[in-house]
């Protein structure tokens, strides 16, 4: 669907789970949890760039040699937002704009 956080689409699992920011930055919301967990594997990781604080986002600078690993963590990032997510549709119209604002 649209996103909320950029023009462009982005995967929603009750919120906004990933989008692109450009043509090689890929923003997922891994989960403060998830990133607590794994923050020692993903700042030594090249392709990842924390955010400061406590954000449950990380970016993922992509290449086309990376597509199957933002994949994986495309699909971690579903995992860890499924459980606490609202069912439906993502939003559209007004409710969209709304979350725009926001952001």
């Amino acid at each position: 669907s649209k996103g909320a956080f950029s023009p462009g689409p982005a995967i929603w699992v009750g919120r906004e789970v990933a989008h692109f920011d450009g043509d090689d930055t890929l923003d997922l919301r891994l989960s403060k949890r998830l990133i607590s967990e794994r923050r020692a594997e993903l700042r030594s990781d090249v392709r990842v760039a924390l955010r400061p604080g406590s954000s449950d986002w990380i970016d993922i600078i992509e290449s086309d040699s990376d597509l199957s690993f933002a994949s994986g963590v495309v699909q971690q990032a579903i995992e860890a937002n499924r459980s606490t997510a609202t069912t439906g549709p993502p939003p559209t119209g007004a409710e969209l704009d709304r979350r725009r604002r926001f952001h």
